[in-house]
C-alpha cells in the first residue's frame, strides 16, 4: 500500500514538474522588447538597402522613452506659447489704436481674437483628455533607440550605419521614425489618445 502511495506521489510530483518546465519553456519563447524592436528595425532598413544580404547587426541601445504625460505637457506648452504670442500682438494693436492710428488693423485684431479663442479651446480639450486618461498618462508612448548595422553601399563597400529609431508602445513597438540626423528626432512621437481626433475637430 505504501509502495503504491509513494508511486502515486512520485507520478504527481513528476507531472507538476513537467507542467512547470512546459510553462517555463513557453515563457522563454516570448520575444523581449529589444528583440521585437530589432526585428522591426531590420525589416525597415532591409527594404531600403542596396544589398540586403550584406546586412550585419551591430548594436541596439535604448536611450530614451516618452510618456503620454510628456506629450500632453509638450502640446500644452506649444499652444500656451501661441496664445501668449497672439495676446502680445493684440496688445500692440490696441496701442496702435490710440498712439499710431495708421498702424491699427481691425481685421488683424479680429483674426488674433479668433486664434486666441480657438487655442484656449484646444488647451481646455487637452486638459479634458488628460483627465480621461487618468493613470494611463504615465504609460510609455514611444521609445528611442540607437540602431547600428553594417551593409554594402551603392559602391559595394561595407560601411557602418547608425540610426535613431523611435517606436510606438508595447506590444507591437512599431517603427514611427528612423533617422541618422539627431535634429530629425520627433520631440513628441505618438502624441496621446484622443489628441489627433480632437485637433481635426477644432483646427
Amino acid at each position: 500500500m505504501n509502495k503504491m502511495k509513494n508511486r502515486t506521489t512520485r507520478i504527481t510530483i513528476g507531472l507538476f514538474a513537467f507542467i512547470a518546465i512546459g510553462l517555463t519553456d513557453c515563457s522563454e519563447k516570448q520575444p523581449t522588447q529589444d528583440e521585437i524592436v530589432k526585428k522591426n528595425a531590420e525589416e525597415y532598413v532591409k527594404e531600403k538597402m542596396n544589398d540586403p544580404s550584406s546586412y550585419e547587426f551591430v548594436k541596439l541601445e535604448l536611450i530614451d522613452s516618452i510618456t503620454f504625460s510628456d506629450n500632453i505637457e509638450y502640446r500644452k506648452n506649444y499652444f500656451s506659447r501661441k496664445i501668449e504670442y497672439d495676446r502680445s500682438s493684440l496688445e500692440r494693436q490696441e496701442r496702435y489704436k490710440t498712439e499710431i492710428p495708421s498702424m491699427y488693423d481691425e481685421k488683424e485684431v479680429e483674426d488674433l481674437k479668433a486664434k486666441i479663442e480657438k487655442n484656449e479651446r484646444v488647451l481646455f480639450k487637452i486638459d479634458s483628455l488628460a483627465t480621461l486618461l487618468g493613470d494611463r498618462k504615465s504609460e510609455v508612448a514611444s521609445y528611442t533607440y540607437i540602431f547600428s548595422f553594417r551593409g554594402n553601399n551603392a559602391l559595394g563597400a561595407k560601411i557602418l550605419n547608425e540610426y535613431f529609431v523611435q517606436t510606438g508602445p508595447a506590444p507591437e513597438f512599431k517603427i514611427i521614425n528612423m533617422t541618422d540626423d539627431k535634429d530629425q528626432i520627433y520631440l513628441n512621437p505618438n502624441d496621446f489618445p484622443g489628441y489627433r481626433e480632437m485637433i481635426e475637430k477644432n483646427l
